[in-house]
């Protein structure tokens, strides 16, 4: 099987395994069936704008050109800091983006992955933000009204939890033991601000991911298609956004958006 695809995000569903989708053209590829083979991936040089399509010499924040990172609203600052985000205040790139992306409800919640980490993402993301993630386990703790206010509580329990992943733990899924979901609510309850604890929510389920990993390896390295532009190996495993190799080479996927790469599966 070959394909030639211009590189986005793994596609995904929640199923048990979850299954994930890559797209070349107007075709959606069901990955989990590489599961296994071997597959070739190959870099042809080109990089194109997630955003504009316009063909660029390098790519910023996972797939945009220079002239879109510093003005599309998908880049903005709150992206990443959402208690920037000024949406509420009518400040914002572009309004009617925002609308729809930082003034909706906002989903505050803890997610196992490596360890217990804490983040935030829109209700309408759920349940693809933790599989990105690669969360095995997942909590909401809290539902705002807009991405700044789940800023603010996500802020407010850094100094408690942390909101990053260690991805080379994950990978070869090494999770610390953790206090439970209901312990570390118990816990937010007890530090958030008062102006904040309005925005919790009780008796909120506990939602469990499985992944098509046949094994993980002991020890992982990054691959990286700048510096190795033909990746080669047997699939063992996919998980978050990476393909994970039986030699332990693993390839953010979602790193390298707008690469465009020929994919032979034997």
């Amino acid at each position: 099987m070959n394909y030639n695809c211009i590189l986005g995000k793994l596609i995904s569903e929640h199923t048990s395994p979850i299954t994930y989708f890559l797209e070349s053209g107007n075709e959606k590829i069901n990955i989990n069936q590489w599961l296994g083979k071997l597959v070739r991936i190959s870099y042809a040089g080109e990089i194109y704008c997630i955003k504009c399509g316009k063909r660029t010499k390098t790519s910023f924040q996972q797939g945009y050109c220079y002239t879109c990172f510093t003005s599309a609203p998908e880049t903005e600052e709150c992206v990443f800091r959402p208690e920037l985000c000024r949406a509420h205040e009518g400040i914002a790139r572009d309004m009617e983006f925002a609308k729809a992306h930082c003034l909706i409800e906002h989903i505050v919640y803890l997610a196992s992955v490596d360890h217990i980490k804490v983040g935030i993402t829109r209700h309408t993301q759920i349940p693809y933000r933790w599989i990105d993630q690669g969360a095995e386990k997942t909590r909401i703790i809290a539902r705002t009204p807009n991405r700044y206010l789940a800023g603010c509580i996500e802020v407010a329990l850094k100094q408690y939890l942390p909101d990053k992943t260690n991805w080379r733990s994950m990978l070869t899924n090494k999770v610390e033991k953790e206090p439970s979901f209901d312990a570390i609510f118990d816990k937010v309850a007890s530090v958030l601000p008062s102006d904040l604890l309005g925005y919790l929510s009780e008796n909120e389920q506990v939602v469990d991911f499985q992944y098509p990993v046949n094994a993980y390896p002991q020890k992982v390295k990054s691959l990286d298609l700048e510096k190795q532009p033909d990746i080669e190996g047997k699939l063992s495993g996919i998980r978050g956004q990476y393909l994970i190799f039986e030699d332990g080479g693993v390839l953010n996927i979602r790193k390298f958006g707008g690469y465009k790469v020929s994919v032979n599966v034997e």
